[in-house]
């Protein structure tokens, strides 16, 4: 089972970002049978050195959007945006590659600040989302507010929209900064009414957030809000993560630590 994930070189606190995607590849390799991805743009580095010694296979690749977004207007961190809008980005080129790499059908795509504890193979094959399936974000039984954090796609049936899915990404790029980038892009595009939406739910266990506690069904651990490196600056710089720090965050911070020195 083919699993993704992604990280354009140069983006903010790359290497702080590496670091919780070689906790995610180490565990995957640990404990599931996930075969990792990653989806990448840059240059050779550290990183892609450490990718290569585990046989983790590198596609390189761009968003559509990379020349909107090399003259992006986002005040005085437009740089900053814009290196981080090349790696989020990267997930919608997953309905194409499929055509040009012979992917899956049916692929995870998660973001790099999650850990896997158990296999989640069974958990997916048992899922047959229309487009695809996301868990909640803050509240476990909210599935209207969901989280792309960890994504169950289905390629072909997502490529049947992804002309005009694209064309509404571009045409909302200016504010995808504020709606949590392509997070925002796909609640908005794939909601139906006011009481539905055309997304497929993934159990909470195979997204869990920090802030909801502990639970030993919990398969996939996503560091959603504050990270593991950002714990000692809450005070000082993150202070509107605070929130978000609740439950277990500070023992599940602690064996991200174990496991970052495990992986390295």
């Amino acid at each position: 089972m083919q699993w993704f994930f992604a990280l354009a070189e140069g983006c903010p606190g790359f290497d702080y970002y590496a670091d919780l995607a070689r906790v995610a590849v180490h565990t995957a390799m640990r404990h599931t049978s996930l075969q990792p991805h990653f989806l990448y743009d840059g240059d050779e580095n550290h990183f892609t050195r450490w990718l290569r010694d585990r046989q983790v296979p590198i596609i390189r690749c761009r968003t559509f959007l990379d020349t909107e977004l090399a003259t992006f207007k986002g005040g005085p961190d437009e740089a900053n945006t814009r290196s981080t809008g090349r790696g989020i980005l990267l997930r919608i080129e997953l309905p194409q590659l499929q055509v040009q790499l012979g992917l899956d059908d049916r692929v995870l795509y998660t973001d790099c600040d999650v850990f896997f504890r158990r296999d989640i193979a069974e958990d997916l094959r048992g899922l047959a989302p229309h487009y695809f399936a996301v868990g909640p974000e803050f509240s476990r039984d909210d599935y209207r507010h969901m989280n792309t954090g960890v994504m169950w796609m289905n390629l072909p049936q997502l490529r049947t929209v992804d002309a005009p899915f694209r064309a509404f990404v571009r045409q909302n790029l200016p504010r995808l900064p504020q709606i949590a980038w392509d997070q925002g892009a796909y609640r908005e595009f794939f909601a139906g009414d006011e009481n539905t939406f055309q997304w497929d739910r993934l159990p909470p266990e195979l997204n869990w957030k920090p802030y909801w506690g502990d639970d030993p069904q919990a398969k996939v651990i996503h560091f959603h809000g504050p990270k593991p490196f950002q714990r000692p600056y809450l005070d000082s710089h993150f202070p509107e993560l605070k929130t978000l720090t609740g439950g277990s965050y500070d023992d599940l911070c602690e064996e991200w630590a174990e496991l970052l020195a495990e992986a390295k």
